[in-house]
Order: C-alpha cells, then sequence, then structure tokens
C-alpha cells in the first residue's frame, strides 16, 4: 500500500510540478476566498494563543501533575494551528505550499496520536486525581 502511495504520490509531483492556488478550486470568489481567509485565520489564531496558556501554566506550575499530557495538548493544537496557516498559504501561493501543508498534516497526525494515546494511558490517573481534590473539604 505504502509503495502504491509513493508511485502515485512521485506520478503527481512530476506531472504536475506547478500546482495551480487553491484559490483556482474556489472559482476565485472573493466571498468565498475572504471566509476561507479570516476563519482560518481566526482559528489559527486562538489555536496560537491556547498553547501559550499552557505554557504559562507548565512553567509556573512545577509540581503540575500529568505535565507531559499538558505538553502533548500544546504540541498538537500548535499542529492544528499552523495547519489552518498552511490553507491560508495554499489558498494564494499554491505550488510548494501544498507540500509544506502535506508536512504539517503529518505532524499533527502524530500529534494527535500521541495526545490520544497519552490520555488514554493516563485518563484514569487524571480522573481519579481530579476526584481527589473534588471531595476535599472546601475544594471548588
Amino acid at each position: 500500500m505504502l509503495d502504491f502511495i509513493s508511485r502515485l504520490t512521485y506520478d503527481i509531483v512530476q506531472g504536475h510540478a506547478g500546482y495551480a492556488p487553491h484559490a483556482v478550486c474556489l472559482l476565485e470568489d472573493p466571498a468565498i476566498i475572504a471566509v476561507e481567509v479570516v476563519t482560518n485565520l481566526a482559528v489559527a489564531l486562538a489555536y496560537f494563543l491556547i498553547p501559550v496558556a499552557l505554557w504559562r501554566l507548565v512553567r509556573h506550575a512545577p509540581a503540575l501533575p500529568f505535565r507531559s499530557v499538558v505538553v502533548m495538548f500544546l504540541v498538537f493544537i500548535l499542529a492544528c494551528g499552523t495547519s489552518h496557516l498552511t490553507r491560508v498559504a495554499n489558498l494564494f501561493l499554491g505550488g510548494w505550499t501544498y507540500w509544506l501543508d502535506a508536512a504539517v498534516c503529518t505532524v499533527t497526525a502524530v500529534a494527535s496520536l500521541g495526545t490520544a494515546i497519552g490520555l488514554a494511558r493516563h485518563g484514569r490517573s487524571i480522573a481519579a486525581l481530579a476526584a481527589r481534590r473534588l471531595a476535599q473539604p472546601g475544594a471548588a
């Protein structure tokens, strides 16, 4: 299967080295393109602000339990935000930006799977910790 994908990808690259920008597929409709740009940039901004908050949490709480899971979420969310930026680049540039998008999507896939595995691995312990803290007198 991987061999088939590899050969297919190679054939596409050799035959279509100058990929058109994605805006062509959207009939270069200014309204659709504006919605694509604004929404993807807004989502990317949010995806970049969330890791900043997580990083501050990690830095200022050295005894934070399950720190690795928080860091995995940080990387995952950064990768997601970056994928929205590459979508905007694909609208206007085409060509090499499709490969950049493919690379970012690969990083996002790896980060997503790693985060899911980390959360599955530590999920019960995180829930137990939360339950213990909520059971303490004066806990909110």
